[in-house]
């Protein structure tokens, strides 16, 4: 059953590789580790390789997760209906922005995807 599982990852990821450049499904999700440490996904993937966004996304996860850097990235508004509010514009050359019930988008240039998991979307309860 695992060696099943474990092709259908690597189907996945090969069908994943060759939407590079093209406009992805927004069913398409990468699970960026494997097996799953940070449970750091990306999606909707516009002219960049799961390769590339999971790199960054990582990134993203390893810098916010490090010292008070969640604090540095967004703040919870005291807005009318408690929305995140990021603090944040660019990481590593990669521009965010929050997209779709907290979930961040990074983009540069035509590539840009959305960044999802454990710890995302950011939630403001």
């Amino acid at each position: 059953m695992r060696r099943i599982c474990l092709l259908g990852a690597l189907a996945a990821a090969g069908a994943v590789s060759l939407m590079e450049g093209a406009p992805a499904s927004a069913a398409t999700y990468v699970e960026c580790q494997h097996p799953v440490v940070t449970g750091v996904e990306v999606s909707h993937l516009t002219h960049v390789s799961s390769a590339t966004a999971c790199s960054a996304a990582l990134a993203l996860y390893s810098w916010e997760n490090t010292g008070n850097h969640g604090a540095k990235l967004y703040k919870c508004a005291s807005n009318p209906l408690g929305r995140p509010v990021l603090k944040l514009h660019s990481f590593d050359g990669w521009t965010l922005s929050l997209v779709k019930s907290g979930y961040f988008q990074m983009s540069r240039g035509r590539s840009s995807f959305y960044v999802s998991g454990t710890d995302f979307p950011i939630a403001c309860n």
